[in-house]
């Protein structure tokens, strides 16, 4: 019941993606100045090495031939092209690429997830009470606490984010070995890893956001409220954000192939903003707090005993 509350909350909110749209926007067109400001050097010597119209060809072969093999076959090539560009110049352009990966993945990260807290805002605005708050007001409200919610995640959550990334980068590497029937092989390796790796990232941290906001209290006191009722029900959320990490990839890399990713700029807000509502309805149902799915529906979650696992209430007598 997860999966379909979910939706429906999202069909009847989605107007939230049009106003998370240019907030994201936004915060990519910063980061990516101050990106090509610190690291012209970088991106110059790419340039040179013909580095983006390497890319530029990908999309292009993309569009037209939707082999998901050789598309992941062309991004491990541009990886490794993109190593022998600074190989060649390590002294220089190492510490370029150190910057771009810092201002990149530190900076993005942490500019559009101060978006975060405000949909969960807003999302237990309508939830508890069926009230449509302002997003913008959401956003500013809470943006002090969303401030310290995107520290604290820069050390918990970033470092899971780079294993997901390195391992999608070491299956990537399967198409550089010499071995014929990798090339058949290696896709399903790697959209099976990024898959359970990416849902078991969401079932460990949906429901950090709504616990700060539901239970008003420290960063981290709420990261341990959610790692405690993650324990417990862990084998209900994990299968249903491991049917929806199949979905969203499914959708995302459909949309990028066949509209020339220009579709991205719809279907990433919209992945985004879905994720935090499937951890907010999580949270509704494990607690067994009742929520509207509109102004004719109220949901009445089972109560917590019914909803966890009976190994888990030995000890509540």
């Amino acid at each position: 019941m997860i999966i379909t509350h979910s939706t429906k909350i999202f069909m009847r909110t989605s107007g939230v993606v049009w106003r998370l749209l240019p907030y994201m926007l936004v915060c990519i067109l910063i980061v990516l100045g101050i990106a090509l400001a610190v690291c012209y050097p970088l991106i110059t010597s790419l340039s040179e090495a013909g580095f983006f119209s390497q890319i530029m060809s990908l999309f292009g072969d993309s569009f037209l031939n939707v082999n998901l093999a050789d598309v992941f076959n062309s991004i491990a090539e541009v990886l490794v092209s993109f190593g022998e560009v600074v190989a060649e110049n390590i002294g220089t352009l190492v510490p370029l690429v150190v910057a771009l990966v810092l201002i990149l993945g530190i900076g993005l990260s942490f500019l559009i997830g101060l978006s975060e807290l405000a949909m969960a805002d807003y999302l237990y605005g309508y939830m508890s009470s069926n009230s449509r708050l302002s997003f913008g007001s959401c956003l500013v409200k809470n943006l002090k606490k969303s401030a310290k919610l995107q520290l604290a995640k820069l050390a918990v959550v970033l470092p899971v984010d780079l294993i997901i990334i390195a391992v999608f980068i070491a299956s990537l590497m399967l198409f550089t070995l010499d071995i014929s029937w990798l090339v058949f092989v290696a896709p399903f390796i790697i959209v099976l890893a990024l898959t359970l790796l990416i849902a078991l990232r969401q079932t460990m941290f949906c429901m950090w956001a709504p616990c700060l906001i539901v239970h008003n209290g420290s960063v981290f006191g709420a990261l341990r409220e959610s790692f405690r009722q993650m324990a417990k029900n862990f084998g209900a959320i994990f299968p249903r954000q491991l049917v929806m990490t199949i979905i969203y990839i499914g959708v995302n890399i459909a949309v990028c192939l066949f509209t020339a990713s220009v579709g991205l700029l719809l279907t990433v807000p919209a992945t985004v903003y879905f994720t935090n509502i499937m951890g907010q309805v999580a949270f509704f149902h494990i607690n067994g707090l009742k929520f509207y799915i509109d102004e004719n529906q109220i949901v009445s979650p089972h109560k917590k005993e019914e909803w966890e696992h009976p190994d888990a209430l030995k000890n509540i007598i």
